[in-house]
């Protein structure tokens, strides 16, 4: 940069900082594009979100807690992750997306606060599976997660539900069964 004038520097400069900006717009459109395409590859898996949840229910009893698409390295295919609890222990069941095959089970004992938190939601006036209807209903949209959280003494449903090529984060009132809100995703 020695023999540079001094107009010649600022361009240098002033590229590299439009390079920066670029490569940071491309970074975030990346972003929305595989959180867009995991949405859609759930939304086209051959099991849908609710034969997932059956297949768990008849793998474990008890009560689903969570349950989310997880798609292999953002490539074609997928598994379902659904948790269920039964006498204070959490089942993990993973489930092929495009078999309907249970991959794997494991469990695990709950902690204390895994057990006060499953306590509000057995008092919750409203279930999983309603939280996701009124979640899918709200946004147009098809559920591919959801699970039951107890924040700050809030007890909700955030639930994931694909619309085209987007996806909405919708929040259940657990006791109510209210949209709470409805927003964007872009986290993944």
């Amino acid at each position: 940069m020695k023999n540079l004038s001094t107009f010649g520097k600022s361009m240098v400069m002033a590229l590299g900082i439009a390079g920066l900006g670029t490569a940071s717009m491309m970074t975030v459109q990346a972003s929305t594009k595989s959180q867009g395409s995991e949405a859609m590859a759930a939304v086209q898996s051959k099991v849908s979100f609710e034969q997932a949840l059956n297949i768990a229910q008849k793998t474990v009893k008890g009560d689903i807690v969570s349950a989310e698409f997880d798609q292999n390295d953002y490539s074609a295919g997928g598994k379902y992750e659904v948790k269920v609890i039964a006498n204070n222990t959490e089942y993990e069941i993973d489930i092929d997306a495009d078999s309907g095959k249970v991959l794997k089970t494991k469990q695990e004992k709950l902690d204390n606060k895994d057990i006060a938190e499953y306590k509000a939601m057995k008092q919750a006036k409203v279930n999983l599976n309603q939280a996701m209807q009124t979640a899918a209903r709200s946004v147009g949209g098809t559920v591919f997660e959801a699970e039951f959280d107890n924040d700050d003494g809030q007890s909700v449903y955030e639930i994931k539900v694909a619309k085209g090529n987007q996806t909405h984060k919708v929040m259940i009132d657990a006791m109510t069964g209210k949209v709470i809100s409805t927003r964007l995703d872009n986290d993944d």
